[in-house]
């Protein structure tokens, strides 16, 4: 009897303590949409093809100004992560086929790549928690987006009008 009654304690605790930490990852989640423009360090910083926002402690893509057919966009600059590509940063780019967004991006900003006739390949990171609307809008060639199964971003995707794009690896 005491080693059920003990049994059903520990399951119990861990279950709050599961529920306890989804809460917390959520609430963090939000935090750093939320706070992801505050407080720029410097704005409008040039780094190769690419035009950002510099924070404290990560990096944020205004604008691509290259014209190469393959992007991989830098997972760092500066030393610091990139975390978001800004609202139409890759606007109606004539020559972008695909391209790869880096590891710790958590949001992808309104119209980001609309308007690039060319695109046809897009590999997302795990973790994206906003993909802004039309953000592959007029990209009339897109053929797949990668994404891991089930993941945030997998998630996100699925509730957008991209879901036919999707491609897991």
């Amino acid at each position: 009897m005491k080693k059920l009654k003990k049994r059903k304690i520990i399951i119990i605790s861990t279950a709050v303590l599961l529920f306890l930490s989804w809460i917390v990852f959520i609430n963090t989640s939000y935090y750093k949409l939320k706070n992801l423009y505050k407080n720029p360090i410097e704005i409008n910083k040039i780094y190769k093809d690419y035009i950002y926002d510099e924070y404290s402690n990560y990096v944020v893509i205004r604008t691509y100004n290259g014209q190469d057919s393959k992007v991989n966009i830098p997972i760092y600059i500066n030393d610091k992560p990139v975390l978001a590509i800004e609202d139409s940063a890759f606007y109606a780019n004539t020559k972008l086929e695909s391209v790869k967004v880096p590891k710790y991006v958590i949001r992808i900003g309104h119209q980001a790549f609309i308007g690039c006739p060319k695109l046809k390949k897009v590999s997302l990171p795990n973790n994206v928690l906003d993909i802004g609307k039309w953000s592959f809008k007029g990209c009339p060639n897109l053929e797949k987006i990668y994404v891991k199964r089930n993941s945030k971003t997998d998630k996100n995707l699925k509730r957008s009008s991209f879901k036919k794009y999707i491609v897991y690896y």
